[in-house]
């Protein structure tokens, strides 16, 4: 083998494994998975939204939302758009939730939300007991 040939072989096998580790790393980072995290809007973590006064978590949330704003997820520092029927969404918006579903890097395609205060396998809820609640100024609809 010539030492022109040899690099060349080199460089496809530093290829080939870049590209797998990268491959890789695509498929551990989406998956089916759970995220447990704030329900909010898009417009809130983007600032482009602002809460009145008057508003509990709740309120504001849905107020986003009415305005345009996708439901988000957020964990932590990170945020995740929230794709998938949102009035499964609404009674938890504001407040915790555990969100089950493909998670891919910033989205998350919900195939069921839980109550992350009663987080049971299995077991989930159309209107958690508390959720919204977070503020404690009253709830003026």
């Amino acid at each position: 083998m010539t030492n022109n040939a040899v690099k060349q072989l080199t460089l496809v096998v530093a290829v080939v494994a870049l590209a797998s580790a990268f491959a890789m790393a695509q498929s551990q980072a989406s998956g089916e998975g759970s995220l447990t995290g704030t329900v909010t809007c898009e417009g809130r973590i983007t600032h482009r939204y602002t809460c009145q006064r008057n508003q509990t978590q709740q309120t504001c949330t849905l107020a986003c939302v009415q305005q345009g704003s996708r439901f988000a997820l957020l964990v932590g520092d990170k945020s995740y758009l929230i794709e998938g029927d949102s009035r499964a969404l609404e009674a938890y918006a504001g407040g915790k939730a555990t969100l089950t579903g493909l998670v891919a890097e910033d989205r998350v395609q919900v195939q069921m939300v839980s109550n992350a205060k009663h987080n049971m396998p299995g077991q989930s809820y159309s209107q958690p007991s508390s959720m919204g609640a977070n503020s404690s100024q009253p709830d003026t609809k």
